[in-house]
This record gives C-alpha cells, structure tokens and sequence, in this order.
C-alpha cells in the first residue's frame, strides 16, 4: 500500500491536496487490517509524504513538505554521490546528546558522502537504544533500506519527526579534518536535527559539511 500511494504521488496521479479514501476503503482495497493501513500510513506521513489535519483525514503533503521530508527521511544523495558507512557501535551519550537522549549508552552511526574522491559531509547520528528493539540493524556498520528513521516508524508504526534543527558554523576540529580529508583550519557549517516520535526523543544527528560545499539550509 505505501509503495502505491508513493508512486502515484511521485508521478503525480495523486497531487498536493488530494484526499486519501478512509481506512475502511483502503483496508478493502489492499487487503489489510486497520493496524496495516496506520502504519503505512504513518511511513508516509514520516517520509512526507502525508499530512493528517485534524477532523477532516489525510491528505497528499503540499510538494515542498514532500521534497524536504523525503530528503529528511531517506537521506537523498545528489548525483554522482554515494554514501559510506563508516562504523556504528554502543558509546556513552555525549553532554549534549545526553541532554536529548538522557544518559547512558545509546547507538552511534557515522557515515560520510561523498563525489569521487571529495568528501563532502560527514555526519554522526546517535540513537536511543530502545530503538534497536525494533530495528536491530542499527547496529551493524552498513545503511538502513531507507533510514533507521523510517524503517522505525514503519515497523512501530510510531511517524518519526524531524523537531528540531539548528545551524552553526565552526572551526574544524581534529575530528572534522579526519573526515574530510581536510588539512588546515577551515570554517564548516554544521547541521543539528533531533528526530522525535511522540513526544520522546529517539535519536540526534550532526552533519558537517565541507568548505565550499553550496548548501542551502531553510
């Protein structure tokens, strides 16, 4: 049903606005339980794909919220890149992940993306442990099929929200030129986004993008 729904809306049979058949209609349709179609349903509000307004059902997401949700979730590179799973093991939460998360151990993934030879974000993620009762994958170094995020809300049913992002600029640190293949002090932006179902926090990100890379934060 969710592979449906997102294909007609990509090709554009279904448009921003649309409205989605009831539960009771979809059910029929696909041959699902109610539980089923919540948690398709939940995927693509996840992805972006859907929004719900209160009272009056579901609905296609206007296209900005389609493309912003769907780059959020699924990690979209751009063409010619690709994405490199570096490692993803237990570790103690950080200070300021400790201050999303709570303290203790949580789960940290670090990846970077690059174009050929030029690498040009590296990112960390760290993520609750609860979060490896449903998506034991998050465990391994290699990539979740799309994201740990989406794999999450579609097994859980639980939509994942990106609620929070901030955007800094520092100094690299021994860290960043590691993983950029840097040499020399160079200014980086730095990306924050704090992924949330319900009104628990689950997980934490850090995108550190390379000098000159253009990027365009809204």
């Amino acid at each position: 049903m969710a592979a449906y729904l997102r294909a007609r809306i990509d090709l554009g049979t279904l448009e921003p606005g649309n409205k989605l058949p009831p539960t009771s209609a979809l059910m029929s349709q696909f041959d699902l339980s109610d539980n089923a179609v919540y948690r398709a349903i939940a995927l693509l509000k996840a992805e972006g794909y859907l929004v719900s307004q209160q009272g009056k059902g579901v609905f296609v997401a206007p296209r900005r919220n389609l493309i912003a949700g769907a780059q959020r979730i699924r990690g979209i590179t751009q063409a010619g890149e690709t994405i490199h799973h570096k490692r993803s093991e237990r570790v103690p939460a950080p200070d300021w992940v400790a201050s999303f998360l709570g303290e203790g151990e949580c789960v940290n993934r670090v990846r970077t993306v690059q174009r050929g030879d030029f690498v040009r974000e590296a990112s960390q993620s760290w993520v609750h442990v609860d979060v490896a009762e449903v998506v034991p994958e998050i465990d391994l170094p290699e990539p979740c099929d799309p994201t740990w995020q989406a794999v999450y809300a579609e097994r859980s049913g639980n939509a994942v929200q990106a609620v929070a992002r901030t955007v800094d600029a520092r100094i690299t640190t021994d860290d960043d030129r590691a993983a950029l293949n840097l040499e020399g002090d160079f200014a980086v932006l730095v990306l924050r986004s704090v992924y949330a179902t319900g009104d628990k926090v689950i997980g934490v990100g850090e995108a550190v993008y390379a000098p000159g890379y253009p990027l365009s934060v809204t």
